[in-house]
């Protein structure tokens, strides 16, 4: 009776603690695309302006947003945790993961400028 308790407890642990992850794909080459990843509890930004993104999609992405900003400021565009949105070449920054606090990044550079990679 306890093996399975015990067994029961951490499967539930894991899936409350899954990781958040986001897709970016391509807007013209299907085999280019790119997966970005936090861990469960946080919220990342990512600059996604040097990406010519098609579409993008939540897979369990937790609260995704979509800026127009490279910085994840301003005006946003929510996309469901599990959703996909097309035609997403507008996007210039994603932020994704727990809800209600506030994102980690985007990276920058010494002089402070957002560092926006090109990931193809």
């Amino acid at each position: 009776m306890y093996k399975p308790l015990v067994l029961l407890a951490t499967l539930s642990s894991a899936v409350l603690a899954a990781d958040y992850k986001l897709e970016l794909h391509h807007a013209t080459d299907a085999s280019k695309w790119v997966s970005l990843y936090t861990q469960a509890g946080t919220r990342i930004c990512f600059c996604t302006k040097n990406v010519q993104t098609g579409w993008i999609k939540g897979n369990n992405g937790g609260d995704i947003k979509l800026f127009s900003n490279n910085d994840c400021t301003g005006n946003f565009a929510t996309l469901g945790s599990n959703s996909r949105v097309d035609n997403a070449q507008w996007v210039n920054s994603v932020s994704f993961g727990k809800s209600g606090i506030p994102s980690n990044g985007p990276s920058r550079d010494p002089s402070g400028k957002v560092y926006c990679p090109d990931w193809y």
